[in-house]
């Protein structure tokens, strides 16, 4: 089986993905606050003053650099649990079949992936060092260091782990599976727009997110309703969702809605908010980039050496007072906030060949199959593998 199919091993009924959704957020977003919010309420005067700093994820309450950054992991932590509960306990499939499609996880790939990610991210500070020395301040304090050191080696991976299991793993083995079905597609469909107003719930005022949901499921029932039909209605209206269910069928469908949902999780980063959302480029371009090695290599150790090494170079290397990571790092970028050569770079040069690297050392052989080809069924046997 390929890293997609590894999800129909499991318990997979429509309502164990509503069920297992709901657990996520829960878990991530409620549970996984607590430490944090812990922290705030100790630091905050009053009531009143902890309610303000919660509209800015209590940045401005004065907390310890690296006591906040620690904070912050938990929640992911806690985030991480969960899905591994979900995928276990309610999904009844093994924690490694999310993670990839060998029999164990490799950890050679994770070291390897992350030491080139390393070595790039490095580079690019170098070269942007090199070119304007007079925008960065040395920083180096040497207690506050080595606790960021200690808690970005150790525990940092965790949140980058969070992040690649659910949209890399999760998400993209997920939306795999539903899409080879065909009446329950439409249930499938329904979960994605309320997977999608999760990830976009500060956009959304309470009252209007839930009429938008009801309206959808209301029309997605009239749907199943018209299947149900034994008449003309229901063959042609079978016979638009096979067309549709055909369409989506292929790889390329987890692979893009994974990517662009991940940039749309960073969406809520305050570089976005001083940058513009052409930003929005970098991180949807990076989710790809993932979810490709993914795809590539037919597991996500790639993806999570990559992902743990950029997020710790941008913890303890290089610091601003307006992105996500402020931390007590070598170096505060002291420039104006712009978008410039350090977006396009990336995205057009440094991750093409990372790719090639990659494919060069593991050998990989049918691009186009597994970017965009048919998602099977490994369980069926038969030619037509949608009834």
């Amino acid at each position: 089986m390929n890293f997609i199919q590894q999800a129909f091993t499991g318990k997979n009924d429509w309502w164990r993905y509503l069920l297992s959704i709901l657990l996520i957020f829960l878990g991530w977003q409620l549970v996984g606050i607590i430490p944090l919010a812990v922290v705030a309420i100790l630091h905050s005067s009053d009531i009143h003053t902890f309610q303000q700093a919660a509209a800015d994820n209590f940045m401005n309450l004065g907390i310890n650099a690296n006591l906040y950054l620690f904070s912050m992991i938990m929640m992911f932590a806690i985030g991480l649990l969960f899905v591994y509960w979900v995928i276990t306990k309610i999904h009844k499939r093994s924690f490694t079949s999310a993670l990839t499609s060998r029999k164990k996880l490799d950890w050679k790939r994770i070291f390897f992936a992350f030491g080139i990610w390393l070595l790039a991210s490095l580079l690019l500070f170098g070269i942007d060092y090199f070119m304007a020395p007079e925008n960065f301040e040395w920083n180096f304090k040497f207690v506050p260091f080595i606790l960021l050191v200690l808690i970005s080696l150790f525990f940092l991976p965790l949140q980058t782990s969070f992040e690649e299991v659910l949209f890399r793993g999760y998400l993209m083995q997920s939306l795999g599976y539903s899409v080879t079905k065909n009446k329950s597609v439409l249930r499938y469909l329904l979960l994605l727009i309320g997977l999608f107003c999760i990830i976009l719930y500060d956009y959304f005022d309470q009252s209007e997110l839930i009429i938008y949901i009801l309206i959808y499921a209301f029309y997605i029932l009239i749907i199943e309703y018209l299947l149900t039909l034994n008449s003309t209605i229901r063959i042609y209206t079978s016979l638009a969702f096979n067309q549709i269910k055909n369409f989506f069928a292929r790889k390329w469908f987890p692979l893009a809605f994974t990517a662009i949902s991940f940039g749309l999780l960073h969406s809520f980063n305050p570089e976005v908010e001083k940058l513009g959302y052409l930003v929005m480029l970098y991180y949807i371009g990076t989710g790809l980039l993932f979810g490709m090695t993914t795809l590539l290599d037919e597991g996500m150790e790639l993806a999570l050496g990559m992902h743990a090494a950029n997020n710790i170079v941008a913890a303890i290397f290089v610091t601003t007072n307006w992105t996500v990571f402020q931390t007590d790092a070598l170096f505060i970028d002291t420039s104006e906030p712009s978008l410039g050569m350090e977006m396009y770079v990336p995205i057009l040069i440094i991750y093409p060949l990372i790719l090639l690297l990659f494919s060069k050392k593991y050998a990989w052989k049918n691009w186009k199959e597994k970017l965009v080809g048919r998602i099977e069924n490994p369980l069926i046997q038969s030619e037509d593998k949608f009834q």
